[in-house]
């Protein structure tokens, strides 16, 4: 009995241990991604940047001076310790050496995420004040296969997400403070000033994220019926002190803006007017990104968002006026509740170029969770404990039976519909390493070329780096045969020259669906 109690007691921080470990692991164990290579090669710019202002070299970076200096790179200032060290303790000889250098980048992505549970967590304590339930949140937020399989490679999205969390936390710390202690600890407005700041680093949009403090803001106001002109007038000097900073880091973390400070508008205006050609396949309808329709966002949130957490929102409307009796609920449900829905609306209305399922509103998530979470404590207390701890058991068994795959992800309305049909399927490009690894193991003559719509995700991982690989654009040209055709992402419906034939296929199967999903295919043309 003394052992389940000391398990009780320590679980959390015993699930944080296992996981990190593990997630390290795993993270240093999926495909190289179609976006890595380009994020990392305007870092690389910047890097030779720092160095031609610092040590007088002469490095060509005259791509700075289009749209790719405008890319954000603050997460890489985290990922250069993180890769130095890895690469000192794991030879990774499967892999080619420009691969490893984007491969030892992974584990700072799963990183960003674990950090992103720590702050999870602490909201999630704030809005329910009870400790069980804090914790058993964010084990659930930390296995959800969605977030979890983009946190073993997605460069931007997740450090943005995370950070947008931490920053959230310490918005709210800062305003508990002032609201209820009549002052700002200066540490915490610092690091929610140089936070913002880092934010802004990793993608500039994060810009939005001021429509959250405003928000939020609006909403202490009103409780503690405070005069917006006479809460400027008092806090004067902290709202100095948090600009100053803000700047000073924003600068800072933008080595590419150092000559030229107005670079910074002209990246916004660069991305608000963004021009992205793809669409994506949601409800069997390939949605042009120019031209989404309000619902796009509301059918991948729908599909992608637990049924639990679902089910949290639908509460919604049933204990509002239960739950708005109680000022804490008032100023952080309310304030996350009005932040999600404004984002979403805003975005809708001005048609924001949205891709590649809902990525760019990742950040959304956790503060969809906390919102869904806390209505179902409201609930139901001990229910929400058991609910939360049957999906936690989903989500682990989900996990480890779709690896690599978990950001493909849906929850079980998957049953209703064909995905293969209906859904974007793998559009990162994670099954190129399994494809490497098949045409390895094949038994062929080494002339004998290979055609791929992602020629270099495979190549990371060939064993033979003098294979020869062509352009996808040829593939309904004469090639020599024998030859190979690996079919991923959206050219995984594309058809094939005649005497070709499937030799393997990519599959998975999604909670408990019979159907066989398919992400990639490799034809052997003889």
């Amino acid at each position: 009995m003394k052992k389940i109690s000391i398990f009780k007691e320590n679980y959390y921080s015993i699930f944080l241990i296992f996981y990190f470990l593990i997630g390290i692991f795993v993270s240093m164990n999926v495909g190289i991604t179609h976006d890595e290579p380009h994020s990392n090669w305007v870092w690389e710019l910047n890097k030779k940047k720092l160095s031609n202002l610092f040590f007088s070299t002469n490095y060509d970076i005259n791509y700075l001076n289009t749209y790719h200096g405008y890319y954000g790179v603050g997460q890489y200032f985290i990922s250069e310790p993180f890769e130095l060290l890895l690469s000192s303790l794991f030879s990774q000889d499967n892999i080619n050496q420009e691969g490893r250098i984007l491969l030892f980048k992974h584990p700072t992505v799963f990183f960003f995420y674990f950090v992103s549970g720590i702050f999870f967590r602490k909201l999630i304590f704030l809005s329910v004040k009870n400790k069980n339930f804090a914790n058993l949140s964010t084990i659930l937020f930390l296995t959800y296969p969605y977030i979890l399989g983009h946190s073993f490679f997605n460069v931007k999205d997740i450090p943005f997400m995370s950070i947008w969390v931490l920053c959230t936390y310490y918005l709210i710390k800062n305003l508990n403070n002032f609201f209820n202690k009549n002052t700002f600890k200066i540490k915490d407005l610092l690091i929610l000033s140089i936070s913002t700041s880092f934010l802004l680093s990793i993608r500039i949009n994060g810009i939005i994220i001021f429509l959250e403090y405003l928000i939020f803001l609006t909403f202490y106001l009103n409780v503690f019926k405070i005069n917006l002109f006479s809460f400027v007038i008092k806090i004067k000097k902290d709202i100095f002190l948090f600009i100053i900073t803000f700047l000073i880091a924003t600068y800072l973390l933008h080595p590419n803006f150092w000559d030229d400070p107005k670079k910074f508008l002209d990246a916004i205006i660069f991305f608000s007017k963004i021009t992205q050609t793809v669409c994506t396949v949601t409800l069997g309808e390939c949605m042009p990104t120019q031209d989404l329709p309000p619902s796009y966002i509301f059918i991948w949130l729908l599909f992608k968002l637990p049924i639990l957490i679902l089910f949290g929102l639908i509460l919604f409307p049933i204990l509002e006026k239960k739950l708005f009796l109680s000022k804490n609920n008032i100023l952080i449900l309310g304030s996350l509740t009005a932040t999600v829905l404004s984002i979403i609306l805003i975005f809708s209305i001005l048609k924001v170029n949205l891709y590649d399922e809902i990525r760019q509103i990742l950040f959304l998530m956790p503060l969809i969770f906390i919102i869904s979470l806390t209505l179902l404590f409201n609930f139901k207390k001990k229910l929400s404990n058991y609910l939360v701890s049957i999906f936690i058991i989903f989500f682990v068994v989900q996990n480890v039976q779709i690896f690599p795959y978990n950001y493909l992800w849906l929850n079980n309305f998957n049953i209703l519909i064909n995905v293969n049909k209906n859904f974007e399927l793998d559009y990162w490009g994670v099954s190129t390493k399994n494809i490497a690894n098949f045409l390895n193991n094949e038994s062929a003559d080494e002339k004998s070329c290979i055609i791929s719509n992602r020629n270099n995700g495979i190549k990371y991982y060939t064993f033979n780096q003098n294979k020869c690989f062509k352009p996808f654009n040829t593939l309904h040209q004469k090639n020599e045969r024998p030859f190979y055709v690996a079919l991923t992402e959206r050219a995984l419906r594309k058809g094939v020259p005649n005497g070709c034939s499937i030799i393997n296929e990519e599959k998975i199967k999604l909670n408990f669906s019979k159907e066989e999903i398919v992400l990639a295919k490799i034809y052997k043309c003889t």
